[in-house]
């Protein structure tokens, strides 16, 4: 007798990532790159992958769609069919290669590390669908990722902690979370939605045969300099990092408004002692302020804190998401997939600052990690985002699009001038 397979429920934001794709916005992928100094173990790899599909069993999984819903069916991918290696000529080219390739979420898996080495030194290309994660927790997967690799190599017995650990992967959780007062705000808030038009683009072409992933990079020495003028403002790295997109973008567009998408990180309405399972736990804060061609870096911080001190107070941002919960479990699949365009609608520009890499978390054993970045799905014209990682205090900014060649060419130098603006001494 066959063994039936297991089924794990797909949750709204599972489907409303697999609709962005089918609609062209982005490929849904998120996207990370390791730098080591020598070889990393393939084998040990591979062994560490399987170790983590017990806490992460969608790895192995394909997405199908029912008549009421969808969800993960269990399928026979091993993790010796996540992991392979590029002999490369050129390093970037590979990586480049290997990190915008599509994965096919209705097959699987879920999950592809590439590891390419040139001159006996390694890079690892990761790819995993956004649909079982967001950035967050793709970060958090990494780490656990790192932490097998390590007890293998250093031949520990022992089982990680959260080894018999799932968590919950719905944004169920989040709701569970707030009290009665919050969940009327939310409930009653308007849903945003701003009309935006050419005015509001990038003058990007786009060209859907040429994905490519663009990286700039502060040193440690600027964060500093960074993170000590913003906290002499009372401001935040994240304000900054807006303020200076709000001066790049009123030098380019054309519309009387800018209008940024923030997404944020929701586990921080959780308790403490609550470990959410690999889930997209995001909302979205919009920053809009008045374009000012002219408008310098300290003025546009303090419009962007203004707005994001007040947006961040709200629970407003949830309400899409509590719409979505609502439409998904509410109408069959069909049904709630025409809906949900309607529902959430993202501004066409947006940064997400994913946060810190902790070295301390992300380690293997007996390697040395010379740079790392995480960044979030390829976009397609109009959408632009940009991703943004620290680690050892590098920032790294990370922007992914298909695009033409004159695209690359306005994308670094936009995200050049943007930099420009932020007060950092070269």
């Amino acid at each position: 007798m066959a063994t039936k397979q297991k089924i794990f429920a797909a949750e709204s934001s599972d489907v409303k990532h697999f609709i962005s794709g089918l609609n062209k916005k982005n490929d849904h992928y998120l996207h990370a790159v390791i730098h080591f100094d020598t070889t990393i173990d393939e084998r040990v790899l591979i062994q560490a992958v399987h170790e983590s599909q017990k806490l992460f069993p969608l790895l192995s999984c394909r997405y199908v769609e029912a008549t009421e819903n969808a969800y993960w069916e269990e399928s026979d991918w091993s993790a010796s069919d996540m992991v392979h290696v590029v002999q490369a000529m050129d390093r970037e080219q590979a990586v480049q290669e290997q990190l915008t390739r599509k994965l096919n979420e209705k097959k699987g898996p879920q999950l592809s590390i590439a590891i390419i080495r040139k001159d006996e030194r390694d890079s690892l290309a990761v790819i995993l669908n956004h649909m079982l994660c967001d950035g967050g927790g793709f970060n958090d997967y990494l780490a656990l990722l790192s932490a097998h690799y390590s007890r293998f190599i250093d031949g520990s017995t022992c089982a990680h902690p959260n080894a018999d650990h799932l968590g919950s992967r719905s944004i169920k959780q989040v709701f569970d979370a707030l009290n009665d007062a919050q969940l009327n705000e939310m409930k009653h808030a308007r849903l945003m939605k701003h009309e935006q038009d050419e005015r509001d683009y990038l003058p990007l072409k786009g060209d859907e045969r040429q994905p490519f992933i663009m990286t700039h990079q502060l040193s440690a020495k600027a964060f500093d300099q960074l993170r000590g003028y913003v906290k002499s403002k009372g401001a935040t790295i994240n304000d900054a990092l807006f303020a200076a997109y709000v001066c790049a973008l009123a030098r380019v567009i054309k519309a009387e408004q800018i209008i940024l998408d923030c997404p944020v990180n929701l586990r921080s309405y959780l308790p403490k002692e609550v470990k959410p399972g690999f889930c997209n736990l995001t909302s979205n804060i919009t920053c809009i302020v008045p374009r000012d061609a002219g408008i310098g870096f300290d003025q546009a911080l303090m419009q962007v804190k203004k707005v994001m001190d007040k947006e961040k107070k709200s629970f407003k941002p949830l309400k899409v998401y509590w719409e979505l919960e609502e439409t998904y479990h509410h109408h069959h699949l069909d049904q709630a997939k025409k809906l949900f365009p309607s529902i959430y609608r993202i501004p066409v520009n947006g940064m997400t600052n994913i946060g810190i890499i902790d070295e301390h978390k992300l380690r293997f054993s007996g390697l040395s990690i010379r740079d790392v970045f995480i960044s979030g799905s390829i976009k397609y014209a109009p959408y632009f985002q940009i991703a943004v990682t620290t680690f050892q205090k590098r920032m790294t900014f990370a922007t992914n699009f298909y695009g033409t060649n004159e695209d690359k060419a306005c994308i670094d130098s936009f995200i050049t001038n943007l930099i420009n603006h932020l007060p950092i001494q070269s």
